[in-house]
């Protein structure tokens, strides 16, 4: 939870900042140099095949990706040959870069060549590099001092090869010359040849752990070293998933650590940041006035110190060299008023320990959380620092780094890291972290009607508890009121284009209990819609607060999904129309181990009540539970999350009507138009005269049977289903139609609708037509059942395109599948069948053939029946 600042005034802070640090003007002018590659590199063997053209991303594909590591030289050597296949690859393959931290790390660059028609042309240029500060992480208010050497190669061509290779040498002191690393075997492009190699001292107790399909290693000693080596040929690219969790990682790849056991890294973790016991200045100052604030009471002092450190110390972090590990002086912190997450952490560590509170530094990954026990031990393992203390006999955690955090005592919500390295002396193991309940929202709408005309009004109140509470007091204040009420009023207009502020937002904030509250206050114009249909008016609601939460993935999928956990909502839609309301109460609910939602509709004199609970009970949903969840979203998007009633004012008795459904007037005039034009069509087309000479057919006639009984059988089952569908699909609910017109949910999805109810008509009018054609064993048929198994799979890859941008349904991809199964084994068939060619014969009109034989060779008496 940070505070936004403009990336220029962040910038210009830091940029004066940093010339206030040791070393930074050395560091301000990092530089490329060229050397001859050295010596210690093994010999790679050369490899000249490609990977499959189909395979091909972004227009180019790794020929060599060759690394090797030395050690005991801090030296990371690697060697790539990039091949361009066409104008794609010229875009996105000519240009090199490579990061480097100037404050201990070196680049130097051995050879750039470009081979056009197996002919060297040399590239390397120091001047040319452009050496440019990448701080991606500046956003978020960290700066490491990170470079990238930057080289845009001109004169690229199709066919051209890219080959260069670099060394960076250093490493960071803060480590003291231990190793730890992780080598990848697959990349997002495709690979002919890769290479690695990690030499080390035999004497270096090297704990090597894989994760997913890595390549054997090769283990040689020589000299008083020892290599490891892999290498692989034709590795396919990798993929990534947007919404795989930050945890979930598929690559091969190989950790490597000099770290034995947790011990060792929690006790250099404790030796590079260490907890003050003397204070001086400022933070004396502070420790004295928290001390007098909370009088004898720890508790009071723990929230005290708690609130200072998250409030008035301000989130930024100066991470360059030995800083990316170790945390600055608190005293200097606390001076200074911002620091990062292990500044932060240790200087709520020391304020605690000042009052006899017991804290430690805790170092979490909020990325792998639980997971982080997998890795083997290493200081790499981490990437945030918290605090746990002991209040009262209570074990309490804390993350200094969350802004505007209230409540009582000891109840402060902590986010689910998982397990966390505890920086004492005597840890020898990661640490579970127990599961802190989040927040909750409640929000609840309630729309005053008085009749169809005058405009309707609605107020908006939302209450956030715990973690929610928290997450909206730091985003009120991190934005203006004005702003605010411009968000709010902006989200409603996307349903109400012609909604009006009747007030200012008003917000109320219990710190006590830790709980937050919002009233919004609307007034809408043009409530109902006119239905034209059935009379009267009409108006829907769409639960978009949850519909907003549901992931909607491809069938295609094989990785987890990850979810916004911990999310707790319960939504609340309330009408309030006079004359009561002519309705059965309705419940639903689904329970599964990621998600449970709960669905309520109940009426209590003139005030309808929707109701919608629904929770994430994890942060991902498994790949064993992805159909079921893909189901569960559809079955929630179609039927669980709209409503929609109709107002006939002139029914005093009941002026509120329901119905289970009501007719989409559009779409029976358009699927009955088609029809028309279908039927017109296919009558047109049999009463068309069969060109040619008159038919005279005898004993060579064959009557239906073999496989055209089964496929007429097969015929028959899909005009009826095609049928029937019609109606099934829920093409002609008016209802279904209308909550496509939410904000949530993209006029896309109307197309598909659309598409799928046009596609069902033509096809089923298709199949009547050709059921007529084969019963009367028209000539014709043939031809138009072929012209038909296309059609099918036209219409289904359409929809299946359609589908996958706007609501992916497993079920169409089968459906084209299928389709296109079904055609290659049918269109052959009527195309080559001796029993097709001589039964479907009949022409039009009948009366042009006759059944006399017209020679022994006319129909021959033992075709192969078929």
């Amino acid at each position: 939870m940070r505070k936004a600042l403009s990336a220029v005034s962040t910038a210009l802070f830091v940029f004066v900042l940093l010339w206030l640090q040791p070393g930074f003007v050395q560091a301000a002018n990092p530089v490329v140099h060229v050397s001859a590659k050295p010596a210690w590199l093994s010999t790679v063997k050369p490899y000249d095949k490609k990977p499959p053209a189909r395979t091909v991303q972004n227009g180019y594909f790794y020929a060599l990706i060759e690394r090797q590591v030395n050690v005991e030289q801090h030296a990371d050597y690697n060697h790539i040959i990039r091949d361009i296949v066409s104008g794609a690859g010229i875009q996105n393959g000519s240009q090199i870069s490579v990061s480097f931290e100037p404050s201990f790390e070196r680049v130097d660059f051995h050879e750039i060549i470009v081979w056009r028609n197996n002919k060297p042309i040399n590239k390397l240029n120091a001047s040319a590099f452009k050496v440019l500060a990448d701080e991606q992480e500046l956003s978020s208010f960290i700066y490491q001092g990170s470079y990238s050497a930057l080289y845009i190669l001109t004169d690229i061509r199709k066919g051209d090869r890219i080959e260069y290779s670099y060394t960076v040498t250093g490493s960071n002191p803060i480590f003291a010359n231990k190793f730890m690393g992780n080598f990848y075997f697959q990349s997002h492009q495709p690979i002919a040849h890769q290479y690695t190699a990690l030499i080390a001292a035999d004497k270096r107790a090297l704990n090597i752990k894989t994760f997913n399909a890595v390549p054997k290693a090769v283990i040689t000693q020589a000299a008083g070293l020892k290599k490891y080596e892999w290498e692989a040929f034709m590795v396919a690219a990798g993929t990534y998933e947007d919404k795989q969790p930050a945890w979930y990682n598929s690559f091969p790849y190989v950790q490597v650590s000099e770290y034995s056991n947790w011990n060792e890294v929690a006790k250099w973790a404790l030796s590079i940041n260490p907890v003050i016991t003397k204070f001086t200045g400022e933070l004396a100052d502070e420790v004295a006035q928290l001390k007098k604030q909370s009088g004898n009471s720890k508790e009071k002092y723990f929230r005290n110190a708690v609130k200072a450190v998250q409030d008035e110390v301000r989130y930024m972090g100066i991470e360059i060299g030995e800083y990316s590990h170790r945390a600055n002086n608190p005293a200097k912190v606390f001076a200074q008023r911002y620091g990062d997450c292990k500044d932060k952490a240790l200087l709520l560590t020391s304020l605690l320990r000042a009052n006899g509170i017991d804290a430690w530094m805790v170092l979490v990954n909020t990325s792998m959380r639980g997971r982080v026990d997998q890795y083997l031990p290493t200081a790499n393992a981490f990437n945030h620092a918290v605090v746990t203390a002991v209040v009262d006999g209570k074990q309490v955690w804390v993350d200094a780094t969350i802004a505007y955090q209230r409540g009582s005592g000891t109840d402060i919500y902590f986010p689910p890291y998982g397990k966390g390295l505890i920086l004492k002396d005597g840890t020898h193991a990661l640490t579970t972290i127990p599961v802190k309940t989040g927040g909750k929202m409640e929000l609840t709408e309630t729309y005053n009607v008085m009749d169809a005309v005058t405009p309707a009004t609605l107020t908006v109140y939302t209450a956030y508890t715990g973690s929610e509470a928290d997450y909206m007091r730091d985003k009120l204040a991190s934005s203006s009121m004005a702003e605010t009420e411009k968000t709010y009023i902006d989200y409603y207009a996307k349903i109400y284009p012609k909604i009006e502020s009747t007030d200012s937002v008003t917000v109320t904030d219990d710190e006590q209990e830790n709980k937050i509250v919002t009233i919004e206050s609307y007034k809408i114009p043009d409530f109902f819609k006119k239905d034209s249909v059935e009379g009267g008016y009409v108006r829907g609601f769409y639960a978009n607060y949850i519909s907003d939460q549901l992931s909607e993935i491809n069938s295609r999928l094989k990785t987890p999904v990850s979810v916004n956990y911990p999310y707790n909502i319960d939504y609340s839609i309330k009408v309030n129309l006079p004359g009561g309301w002519s309705i059965d109460a309705s419940h639903t609910d689904i329970e599964r181990d990621a998600y449970r939602l709960n669905t309520s509709t109940s009426a209590d004199g003139d005030m309808l009540t929707l109701n919608y609970k629904f929770s994430y009970l994890q942060d991902h949903i498994p790949v064993n539970k992805l159909d079921e969840y893909r189901k569960d979203v559809k079955k929630i998007s179609d039927d669980e999350l709209a409503y929609t009633f109709t107002y006939n004012p002139g029914n005093e008795t009941k002026p509120l009507n329901l119905k289970p459904m009501r007719v989409n007037m559009y779409m029976v005039l358009c699927i009955t138009l088609l029809g028309i034009v279908i039927a017109v069509g296919g009558v047109l087309i049999y009463r068309r005269e069969t060109p040619g000479i008159v038919f005279s057919f005898g004993s060579g006639f064959e009557p239906l049977g073999g496989w055209l009984i089964l496929i007429l059988v097969v015929f028959f089952f899909i005009t009826i289903a095609g049928f029937f569908s019609l109606f099934s699909e829920g093409y002609f609910d008016l209802d279904k139609w209308n909550k496509y017109g939410t904000a949530a949910l993209s006029n896309q999805n109307k197309t598909l609708i659309t598409i799928k109810a046009i596609g069902h008509i033509i096809l089923t009018g298709y199949s009547i037509f050709c059921l007529i054609l084969f019963l009367n064993r028209r000539d014709i048929l043939p031809k138009y059942i072929i012209g038909f198994f296309i059609s099918v799979v036209v219409v289904n890859a359409v929809t299946y395109i359609v589908s996958s941008s706007t609501l992916p349904d497993k079920n169409v991809y089968n459906d084209l599948i299928f389709s296109i199964v079904m055609g290659a084994i049918c269109i052959p068939y009527f195309i080559k069948s001796h029993r097709v060619k001589y039964t479907f014969i009949v022409p039009q009109p009948a009366n042009n053939y006759s059944y006399e034989m017209r020679g022994a060779d006319a129909f021959p008496a033992n075709k192969e029946q078929q």
